[in-house]
C-alpha cells in the first residue's frame, strides 16, 4: 500500500513478485488500487488492473469506488484508464449515495467533468444524493465557477430546487462565488427574496450567515430583503453574527433596524451570544461597544460565560470573567454543565486553565453524573486530564454518563490514545463494563484506534480463543473498523 500510494513502480513490482496482497485493506477498506488512484500512480494502476480485474470496483470504507477516488483527486487520466476496463461509473458513495459525476462536480475538477460528459452515462439534470440535488447545484454551493459554466454551456437546467426547495441563487450564496451569483442574478429569473431550505432562509441570509460580503453587498445593492427571518426566527444580524464577518455586522448594525438584543433561533439565542459560542471576538467586541446586553440567557438558560468556554476564545472568556458578574460555577439546564466543564469536554485547555486560576469548582458533576475527568477524557486534551489527575481528587474508575461509563471507557471509545495510556498508567480498571455490558475492548473497536485495542489484547483478559473473541470481531464490523476485524481473527488463531 505505501508502494502504491507513493507511486514507487519499482518496489510494488518487486513486493508483488514476492507475493504480496494486493486486495489487502487498511482501517478504511482501502487496496493499492485505492491509494494508487488517490495518488496518481498511473502505472501501477495499470499494473493492477491488467492482473487483479477484480478490485475495479470495489468500495472503501464509504463506498469510495476507484473511479470515485479519481473525480475527487482529478485523477482524470486514471479514470480514462479505469472506464477502458469497464469501471461503473453509476456506483455511489455509501452515506450521501453521490456518483462519480457528482462527485467530480463537488470537488471543482473540470477536467474530470469535461470527460464524464463525453461518457454519456449521466443525465446532466439528475437529482440525488441525500439533498436531491443537481451537479449544476453541487457546482453552484461549493463555489466552482468553471465546473459551474460549463454545465450551463451544456444546457443544465437551472430553474431546478432541491428537497428543501432551495434554489440555485441560494446555494451560489452559500458558496460564496461572486461570479456564479452575478451570473444568476443577471438572468432576472430567480426571486431575490425567495425563502428555502432546511431553515427557510433567503439568499442574503445564506450569505451573511456563511460571511460571504462581496455576496452579501451585491444582494443588498440588488434590493435584498434584509428585514426577514427564519424558520427558527433568526434575523440577518444573528445569523451574520454566526458567520463571524465583521463588514456585514457593520452593515446591519448601522441600519439601526435591528435590536441588538433580540433572541431567535432554536435556542433563542442572542447576537451577542451566537458570536461568543463561536469564538468570533472582532463581532463579539463590536456588539458589546454597541450595547449588547450580555446578562441575557438562551432558552436553556446557557449564559454568555458558558458558551465562550464552548467555543474556546481566550480573549472573550477573559472579558466576561473580567466584569465579574458571571457566577463561574453555573449550570446550564440541558446537560446540567458549567463553564470549566465545557472547556474541558471540547479540550480548550487555556480557557481551562483560566478558569480554575479563576477558581472554578472541578467537583461538580453533570446531568448523568460525569465528573470533569470524564469529561476531559471525552475532549482528549492531555494536559486537562493531566493536571486532574494530579489533584488526586478524583476516582478513576468512576463511572458516570449516560452509559454509565469510566474515563477510561470514553477515552477507549473516542480513540485517545495518549490519554487512554495515562490512565492505564494511572491504575484504570480495564475489567469494568458499561449500563448496555460494553467492556473496554468493545468500546476500542468503536473507536477505532489500533494501538489501544492492541494493548487490550495483549492483556488476555478478553475473550480467549476463536469464539471469545467473535463478539468483538461482530462490534468491530458493526463500526467498519477492518483493520480491527483483521487484528482481532489474527489474535484469535
Amino acid at each position: 500500500m505505501v508502494a502504491a500510494e507513493a507511486g514507487q513502480l519499482d518496489v510494488f513490482n518487486f513486493l508483488l513478485k514476492e507475493g504480496a496482497d494486493v486486495s489487502a485493506t487498511d482501517n478504511r477498506h482501502c487496496n493499492c488500487l485505492h491509494f494508487s488512484c488517490k495518488s496518481g500512480s498511473k502505472d501501477i494502476v495499470n499494473v493492477l488492473l491488467k492482473q487483479f480485474q477484480h478490485l475495479i470496483n470495489v468500495g472503501d470504507e464509504d463506498g469510495n469506488t476507484p473511479a470515485i477516488l479519481c473525480a475527487k483527486s482529478g485523477q482524470v487520466e486514471i479514470l480514462k484508464l479505469l472506464v477502458s476496463h469497464k469501471a461503473d461509473l453509476t456506483n455511489t458513495t455509501k452515506y450521501d449515495r453521490m456518483n462519480t459525476f457528482r462527485i467530480g462536480c463537488i470537488n471543482g475538477h473540470v477536467s474530470v467533468v469535461t470527460y464524464l460528459l463525453t461518457c454519456e452515462a449521466f443525465n446532466l439534470d439528475m437529482q440525488g444524493g441525500l439533498m436531491k440535488q443537481t451537479a449544476l447545484m453541487l457546482a453552484a454551493s461549493r463555489g466552482h465557477y468553471d465546473v459551474y459554466n460549463l454545465l450551463v454551456s451544456e444546457g443544465a437546467d437551472l430553474s431546478l430546487t432541491d428537497k428543501y426547495n432551495s434554489d440555485c441563487l441560494m446555494l451560489a450564496c452559500e458558496g460564496g462565488n461572486m461570479s456564479i451569483v452575478k451570473h444568476l442574478l443577471s438572468l432576472a429569473t430567480f426571486n431575490i427574496n425567495r425563502q428555502g431550505g432546511i431553515l427557510h432562509q433567503s439568499a442574503v441570509m445564506m450569505a451573511a450567515s456563511r460571511g460571504h460580503y462581496d455576496v452579501y453587498n451585491l444582494l443588498v445593492s440588488e434590493g435584498a430583503d434584509l428585514s426577514l427571518t427564519d424558520k427558527d426566527n433568526s434575523d440577518c444580524l444573528k445569523l451574520a453574527c454566526c458567520g463571524g464577518n465583521m463588514s456585514i455586522v457593520k452593515h446591519l448594525l448601522s441600519l439601526a433596524t435591528f435590536d441588538i438584543n433580540r433572541q431567535g433561533g432554536s435556542l433563542h439565542q442572542s447576537a451577542v451570544r451566537m458570536a461568543a459560542e463561536r469564538g468570533h471576538y472582532d463581532v463579539y467586541n463590536l456588539l458589546v461597544s454597541e450595547g449588547a446586553d450580555l446578562s441575557l440567557t438562551d432558552k436553556f438558560n446557557s449564559d454568555c460565560l458558558i458558551m465562550a468556554c464552548c467555543g474556546g476564545n481566550m480573549s472573550i472568556v477573559k472579558h466576561l470573567l473580567s466584569l465579574e458578574t458571571f457566577n463561574i460555577n453555573r449550570q446550564e439546564e440541558v446537560w446540567h454543565q458549567s463553564a470549566v466543564m465545557m472547556a474541558a469536554s471540547r479540550g480548550h485547555y487555556d480557557v481551562y486553565n483560566l478558569l480554575v486560576s479563576e477558581g472554578a469548582d472541578l467537583s461538580l458533576t453533570d446531568k448523568y453524573n460525569s465528573d470533569c475527568l470524564m469529561l476531559a477524557c471525552e475532549g482528549g486534551n492531555m494536559s486537562i486530564v493531566k493536571h486532574l489527575l494530579s489533584l488526586e481528587t478524583f476516582d478513576i474508575n468512576r463511572q458516570g454518563g449516560s452509559l454509565h461509563q469510566s474515563a477510561v471507557m470514553m477515552a477507549a471509545e473516542r480513540g485517545h490514545y495518549d490519554v487512554y495510556n495515562l490512565l492505564v498508567s494511572e491504575g484504570a480498571d480495564l475489567s469494568l463494563t458499561d449500563k448496555d455490558n460494553s467492556d473496554c475492548l468493545m468500546l476500542a473497536c468503536e473507536g477505532g484506534n489500533m494501538s489501544i485495542v492492541k494493548h487490550l489484547l495483549s492483556l488476555k483478559q478478553f475473550g480467549q480463543g476463536q469464539r471469545g473473541l467473535e463478539k468483538y470481531v461482530s462490534f468491530a464490523e458493526k463500526w467498519l473498523n477492518k483493520a480491527i476485524v483483521n487484528l482481532l481473527r489474527s489474535s484469535s488463531s
